[in-house]
């Protein structure tokens, strides 16, 4: 196996390792698994794992060319086009005729049919359509109107065009180094097998499932994520569990007409018209829906299995039946990864979606929304999240108070339960959301995974210890609230939230663990960083690398939220990319 995994358990290994005369780098070890613990079996991006593919050759080298692949979305203003909208708006919307009139409108017009989605949204605001009333549209409007008008791409022998990957030409190494881990984690559980069994009756090839149920278009995802792990000795499976396919096999469960109705669940969850550009796809869901024993089947296969990125609501709804219980497919996936049969994957709401169980007595929540502006005055609500198209919208529907966040208090698929989970992190300054779910939720620990790296995690199970490294461009931040305290007070000027604890952040190649509840970091690299372009953003983050100028007390105001940072005795700290460091005593308060 790779390096990755020697980098993952080095620090528990290295004595092994060093007897044996194997203390080598950028070489296989096949005898690593032999002599150290297990390969891990959570792989966690915190999302943006920039990848280079037909529809995103921003992402790839000068050299990359893309012959025949899918380039972007497109959309279409002709009759067919017009008729399809119609039918769909007058089926699931009452609200349709100003913007059928546009489109109408548009197409008399003649010249350009075919458009990117920002040039139609640019002929709306022409035909008199603005900004304001597209952001007015409920989702099932506005969604309604991009796959009613979505247009069917073939290639030369009338095939669907597909999205195209290679990453060859990625040029972002550490989004390479991500996948190549989860790749190499999947190969580990394929070799521990066979060594268990007759090898002339296990399968050599590794097979990795995919989930890409976090979309609001599952089916268009999958394109993508195949071509990220396809390799010549690895097969791919796409497995079409969505919110609308565990409501067609609930139904079905009590005697209904669910598989015949999954066109209408889909539309409950703003899908619509994919029978027409993903045939295939739509008919697998349907067979899995009439016969559920295939996705327990799939399941037994597998020995990875990656969550795509989006809405971590959807991936929980995928994997639960609509009363909340975990599905059958839940529930032998975690029998599978706890017996370490499995390696479970996943990058951004596919990371989030992870974190639950119960600690300290807790269930452990999954975050959903909301920012660290004014959530120490705006609070933590337990209740679904707002339209991710309403992030920045105040017209949108079900929008919470300014700064709230949201969280499901009963968690996600409960593969990690060591605490809470959030991503795309020093990036968008999440550090005080991160500190404010974990000390309302009463656990003591809370992870935040920056954008292009990942937590590589070695756990056994629910409640017992837990060892991890970092891998990637950025670093993990830790909260640590295992002795920290929180304290609200109400006055005529509103609520008051004051948080005190202990951060630390790892950048990549270090590493921690926590054994009997109390976390222990390394802040050493095992071995040589990777030369990644820097990348400073995040207030916290550039803040916080005053501790490596060995600064006594470092303090800031940012997003209407002061910040202390003062480093105690058993603070330490690193001066590698990013200023690493642990066990720092903070304040947060606004």
């Amino acid at each position: 196996m790779k390096v990755i995994f020697f980098r993952a358990n080095f620090y528990r290994c290295k004595s092994s390792l060093k007897t044996l005369g194997l203390l080598f780098l950028g070489v296989y070890l096949s005898v690593f698994s032999v002599f150290c613990l297990s390969s891990p079996n959570l792989v966690l991006a915190g999302g943006a794992l920039k990848t280079c593919s037909s529809m995103s050759t921003e992402n790839c080298s000068a050299s990359s060319q893309f012959e025949s692949g899918k380039a972007d979305v497109l959309y279409e203003i002709n009759q067919r086009s017009l008729r399809r909208y119609q039918e769909l708006a007058n089926k699931y919307s009452q609200n349709n005729e100003f913007l059928y009139s546009k489109l109408v409108n548009i197409n008399s017009r003649g010249g350009v049919r075919v458009y990117t989605k920002n040039a139609l949204l640019d002929a709306l605001n022409d035909a008199g359509f603005s900004n304001s009333d597209i952001r007015a549209l409920s989702d099932t409007d506005y969604f309604i109107l991009l796959d009613a008008l979505e247009s069917q791409q073939l290639d030369e022998k009338g095939n669907r065009l597909q999205e195209q990957v290679s990453l060859a030409n990625t040029k972002a190494k550490a989004s390479v180094d991500i996948y190549t881990a989860f790749i190499e984690a999947a190969h580990a559980k394929r070799q521990a097998k066979r060594a268990e069994k007759d090898s002339a009756e296990t399968a050599t090839r590794t097979t990795i499932g995919i989930v890409t149920a976090s979309s609001r278009d599952p089916f268009e995802a999958v394109d993508f994520y195949t071509g990220v792990f396809q390799q010549p000795d690895v097969d791919v499976i796409w497995l079409p569990l969505t919110p609308a396919f565990q409501q067609a096999v609930y139904i079905e469960s009590l005697g209904g007409q669910g598989c015949n109705n999954l066109v209408f669940f889909r539309a409950q969850h703003s899908l619509f018209d994919k029978e027409r550009l993903y045939p295939e796809r739509t008919r697998k869901q349907r067979s899995w829906c009439e016969d559920n024993q295939l996705a327990m089947d799939t399941l037994s296969i597998l020995d990875g299995l990656f969550f795509n990125g989006g809405d971590q609501s959807k991936t929980l709804a995928a994997l639960s039946i609509p009363t909340g219980k975990p599905s059958d497919f839940l529930i032998r996936l975690k029998e599978l990864w706890q017996a370490d049969q499995i390696v479970v994957g996943g990058t951004s709401a596919g990371t989030a979606v992870q974190a639950g169980g119960y600690n300290n007595h807790r269930p452990v929540p999954m975050l959903t929304s909301g920012n660290s502006r004014g959530v120490l005055s705006g609070g933590v609500y337990g209740v679904n999240p707002t339209s991710q198209r309403c992030e920045d919208n105040a017209q949108c529907e079900n929008r919470l108070a300014e700064g709230a966040m949201t969280i499901n208090p009963a968690g996600g698929l409960g593969l990690f339960n060591f605490g809470l989970l959030d991503t795309h992190f020093s990036e968008r300054d999440r550090e005080v959301r991160l500190i404010a779910a974990t000390a309302s939720s009463g656990q003591s620990f809370g992870f935040g995974i920056d954008e292009t790296t990942a937590l590589i995690v070695d756990a056994k199970g629910p409640f017992e210890n837990v060892s991890f490294t970092v891998l990637g461009e950025g670093g993990v931040f830790i909260v640590d609230m295992s002795k920290g305290k929180s304290d609200i007070s109400h006055s005529s000027e509103g609520v008051k939230r004051v948080i005190a604890g202990e951060a630390s952040f790892l950048p990549s190649n270090t590493s921690g663990e926590i054994i009997a509840g109390e976390l222990n970091v390394v802040l050493e690299p095992q071995v040589k960083p990777a030369n990644f372009k820097r990348v400073d953003q995040g207030k916290w983050r550039q803040e916080s690398g005053k501790l490596c100028r060995k600064k006594d007390i470092i303090r800031w105001q940012h997003d209407n939220n002061m910040h202390v940072l003062k480093p105690s005795k058993e603070s330490r700290v690193n001066k590698l990319r990013y200023c690493a460091y642990s066990k720092v005593p903070f304040v947060v308060y606004d």
